[in-house]
């Protein structure tokens, strides 16, 4: 990589300088890592207390630790909103300085209860990315219920034989482990049937605790959210992972729940965020989405140089405590390493 390669960046906005380097050498390092003025980052909720349904697959940001990755997140970049982003990807005004762009996914009601007071005080217009089918908690997510489900099996004493029941019932998905906790989490999006008769070994009344707990936001309070500028996107309809999916699947997923959602909540709301990641995905896909009348799509991978516009990665926070400048700068010495390997290696 030629030291012209690491000024010249690309992407979203214009070309970087050396003055930007002296000015800001993280947001420059973001743009060159990213190919992209914009920083965009990913979380899921923020809470005090991790509820059950969360707790077996990742760690919320508490609101202590969320606005202190915000504050420093701001000392090198500026906020900026999903419809800014998605107006520059396709050919509109370039965004010239370093840009925070916070997302959300999943469209967990602590987003509403907890993320946005902070963010209003901080002045950023976030975007959520929304699932279909748990709009006004008509489903539960499968990993939320499978998390729910490990929770429960690990108060079980070890002589209780409802234990030896879901070990059996888990072997025969496949999701074989040393404890039926931790073999739960291990079921995909294809055997997720299987968690159903984990329930009722369980007695765990799934229809019960979306009427109570009430996990995701309602139509009603998403309207209200975008009334203060609040974005909405399309995360599908229930969540599956993309690279197990047959391609006519995976455009239905994509095109189908950016319809669903633009029916909903207005022609504007025409991106897409790839559950789990875009890693691996045939690049024939992107154009066929983009021609299909998605606007922009984001991902967890690490860019590629070269890669669409329109085709955005995102860093996600939830990775343990550690504050965000210790993630991100990990985060760029490990991509900055792997672009390194892969020019050594062509």
């Amino acid at each position: 990589m030629s030291v012209a390669d690491v000024i010249s960046g690309g992407g979203l906005g214009r070309r970087l300088r050396w003055t930007d380097a002296l000015r800001n050498p993280l947001g420059t390092a973001c743009h060159h890592a990213y190919g992209s003025p914009v920083l965009a980052v990913v979380y899921h909720a923020v809470c005090d207390t991790v509820p059950d349904h969360l707790k077996h697959i990742y760690r919320p940001r508490t609101p202590k630790e969320f606005t202190e990755d915000l504050d420093f997140l701001l000392k090198h970049f500026e906020p900026t909103d999903l419809p800014t982003v998605t107006g520059s990807a396709m050919g509109g005004p370039e965004i010239r300085r370093p840009s925070l762009l916070v997302t959300f996914d999943d469209g967990m009601r602590e987003v509403a209860e907890v993320a946005m007071p902070i963010l209003r005080r901080k002045g950023i217009r976030p975007a959520l990315y929304l699932n279909l089918n748990f709009l006004d908690n008509k489903t539960l997510f499968y990993r939320h219920k499978a998390s729910l489900l490990a929770e429960r099996l690990g108060r079980l004493a070890e002589a209780d034989p409802r234990r030896a029941v879901c070990a059996a019932t888990l072997a025969r998905a496949g999701a074989v482990a040393a404890d039926p906790a931790a073999g739960v989490m291990k079921v995909s999006w294809h055997q997720r049937a299987v968690l159903d008769e984990i329930a009722s070994v369980l007695e765990f009344d799934t229809a019960g605790f979306l009427a109570t707990q009430k996990p995701y936001l309602t139509r009603d309070e998403i309207a209200d959210l975008m009334a203060e500028g609040v974005s909405i996107g399309a995360h599908g309809f229930d969540h599956p992972n993309h690279r197990l999916l047959t391609p006519e699947q995976r455009k239905e997923e994509v095109t189908g729940s950016v319809a669903g959602i633009r029916e909903l909540f207005g022609p504007g709301c025409g991106s897409f965020a790839f559950p789990y990641s875009d890693e691996g995905l045939p690049d024939t896909l992107f154009g066929e989405l983009y021609g299909s009348g998605v606007d922009l799509t984001f991902g967890t991978s690490w860019p590629r140089r070269g890669g669409p516009q329109r085709r955005v990665q995102r860093i996600c926070f939830e990775n343990g405590p550690a504050p965000a400048k210790q993630q991100l700068v990990k985060r760029l010495l490990r991509g900055g390493a792997g672009n390194m390997k892969r020019a050594l290696a062509g």
